[in-house]
């Protein structure tokens, strides 16, 4: 894949980079372009260009900007929306078709027997198995210990959910240590995905990543 941006003359990443530090000095400039970019992964339209094979795609379906990795939620509502949607589709596979008619003529026929107790009912014929999920609170368990295990939880769990297949996250190196980033970035190149890191100033390099930065007067240093 590769992103650009009309104002850059690189590409910001490209098919051959692992993951990419863009530092963007100018504050002025940074909030300018993160905020272009959030915008765009809400479906509005940017300069911002995402390329697979040289052919653009959708950046909102397959960019998530994250700025506080404080409050990421693995149970939020378009993950289990989709979580719902694809277990609803593994229900009706042939490896579960027969247990789900099973599970759902069980429910039918206990609604039946709670009408004869005393009460004259009627329901759909046809149980939603999404909303079942939801009235059964179905969820992503939370083990995590602390921030940086969430952090790594919430990237498996949106590139095998959601789909996405760019990350970017912004000032993350101002709370995880050298070490976490590079553990954050193995687990990335495990899991198949571009990882952009959005700085304001220059930290240590990390291995295996592109450094790109735009000083304070707008000149590109690669």
């Amino acid at each position: 894949m590769k992103l650009v941006h009309q104002d850059f003359s690189r590409p910001i990443f490209e098919e051959k980079d692992n993951f990419v530090e863009l530092i963007i000095e100018s504050p002025e400039c940074l909030g300018a372009y993160i905020s272009e970019l959030a915008e765009q992964c809400k479906g509005q339209e940017g300069r911002y260009v995402l390329s697979d094979k040289e052919k653009e795609v959708d950046l909102a379906k397959n960019v998530e900007i994250i700025f506080d990795i404080f409050s990421l939620e693995i149970n939020e509502k378009r993950i289990l929306n989709k979580l719902y949607s694809e277990m609803n589709e593994l229900a009706k596979s042939e490896e579960f078709f027969v247990k789900t008619q099973e599970v759902i003529l069980g429910i039918q026929k206990y609604l039946l027997d709670l009408e004869y107790a005393d009460y004259i009912l009627t329901f759909e014929q046809e149980i939603e198995l999404p909303a079942l999920f939801k009235a059964a609170g179905l969820r992503h368990e939370e083990i995590e210990e602390n921030y940086f295990e969430r952090i790594i939880r919430y990237v498996k769990i949106v590139v095998s959910i959601l789909h996405i297949r760019v990350l970017v996250f912004v000032n993350l190196r101002s709370y995880l240590t050298d070490e976490q980033i590079q553990e954050l970035m193995e687990e990335a190149l495990r899991q198949q995905i571009y990882v952009v890191l959005v700085e304001n100033s220059q930290k240590n390099c990390i291995e295996g990543g592109k450094r790109y930065i735009i000083d304070k007067d707008m000149c590109e240093i690669l």
